[in-house]
């Protein structure tokens, strides 16, 4: 894959995480009196981050995908966890509930058991777990976290940490473009040294 595809990817990971973040910031902050407008902008962001996919794949000289049954259970199962994975969240926004939390966890484990569910209907073997694997997402998980933080910085704990929550906010989001950046670049240069 060539590193103008990489940058294109980086960059619109980048837009589309923010646009959809600062979305979710406008829909759920009620002293914004934002929420049409949030809803629009996060919509934005979810389709910019969506369009990476086709991108990814035709720089990767891969073919248009044919959905089976299993990718699309996996799609739907996906879509659901996301969906109780957000309720969980707006349910923790104000104060941290058992049920709040149980609901969040429920949604996780949705978006792995998706996650599973698409390798297998893909016919791709599970993940192997070595040290470079654990450690990518590692980085991925604590980028998410500070995402998380300052999106809490910015969503709960008041005006004054607007600012710095954006700031964590966008730092949290880097880590985790930065952390996808280079697991193309080293995905690319395995294909490279595999056929040179």
């Amino acid at each position: 894959m060539k590193k103008s595809s990489i940058a294109a990817i980086s960059v619109m990971a980048t837009m589309g995480g923010l646009l959809l973040a600062i979305g979710m910031c406008m829909c759920l902050l009620p002293a914004w009196h934002a929420f049409t407008p949030g809803v629009i902008l996060a919509l934005l962001g979810a389709v910019v981050l969506l369009a990476i996919w086709p991108v990814y794949r035709k720089a990767a000289g891969k073919g248009t995908v044919h959905f089976t049954g299993g990718q699309t259970a996996a799609v739907l199962l996906g879509l659901t966890g996301a969906v109780v994975f957000g309720i969980g969240l707006v349910n923790c926004l104000q104060a941290v509930t058992a049920a709040g939390l149980a609901v969040g966890i429920a949604g996780i484990i949705l978006l792995l058991a998706a996650a599973a569910v698409w390798r297998r209907a893909a016919g791709k073997k599970a993940i192997a777990f070595h040290g470079r694997t654990v450690l990518a997402y590692a980085i991925g998980v604590a980028g998410a976290l500070v995402l998380g933080v300052g999106m809490c910085m910015t969503m709960v704990w008041g005006a004054a940490y607007l600012v710095p929550g954006v700031i964590v906010g966008c730092a949290g989001l880097l880590i985790c473009v930065l952390n996808m950046t280079l697991r193309l670049i080293k995905g690319a240069q395995a294909s490279d040294s595999r056929r040179g």
